[in-house]
């Protein structure tokens, strides 16, 4: 059985949850993380060098980043989509995850921070990433491809809140493909509950 040491409201946690609901994988949830109320930290810290959730448990295996959990959960199950077997695919998958990683989510995070604290922040590179994402859904309905993949899953919290930040910024430039990307993702349920309803 799988244990997830997780907490609702965070962005990262989202994407696991939405997987193992969309995968229909049972486990079971020790809530962990900021506000979460936990008490046996010691034992958590002890699977992860980070001491950060999301990170999940399967008898001897451990795996801690939310992109890796991913992957790890969506190799358990054959013919599910978002995982495809073609290599090709897994690749251009991986890399649209890495770029989540790596170049839109941690501008929007800075600029998330430094708003809250009552700051400007720097929004040229927020612009930038959400540019290039709304190119590549020019180019397909989904990011990696024809349909819902890990790639989307992992961009989603930051694609909501690149929702949230245009409805507020007036700098930011229209972005067709991407408002209607987020349409659609507000058409399935388990993008609703798991990233939309648990995340600000």
């Amino acid at each position: 059985m799988i244990t997830l040491y997780a907490r609702r409201d965070s962005s990262n946690c989202a994407k696991v949850f939405w997987l193992l609901d969309l995968l229909d994988l049972p486990f079971d949830l020790i809530p962990m993380g900021r506000g979460s109320g936990a008490r046996d930290t010691v034992a958590f810290e002890r699977l992860t060098p980070f001491g950060k959730v999301p990170v999940i448990t399967d008898g001897a295996l451990v795996a801690w980043e939310s992109n890796a959990i991913l992957r790890s959960l969506a190799k358990r199950t054959q013919r599910n989509t978002v995982w495809p077997e073609d290599q090709r695919q897994q690749t251009r998958i991986d890399g649209w995850m890495d770029w989540t990683s790596l170049s839109l989510t941690p501008p929007l995070t800075r600029l998330r921070k430094v708003r809250a604290a009552g700051g400007e922040g720097e929004l040229a590179a927020v612009i930038e990433a959400a540019t290039l994402l709304d190119w590549q859904l020019g180019q397909s309905p989904f990011i990696a491809g024809d349909t819902l993949s890990l790639a989307d899953i992992a961009a989603a919290p930051s694609v909501y809140r690149l929702g949230l930040l245009s409805a507020q910024e007036p700098n930011l430039p229209k972005l067709p493909h991407l408002l209607a990307y987020r349409e659609t993702l507000e058409t399935d349920p388990l993008y609703r509950l798991h990233i939309r309803d648990a995340l600000t």
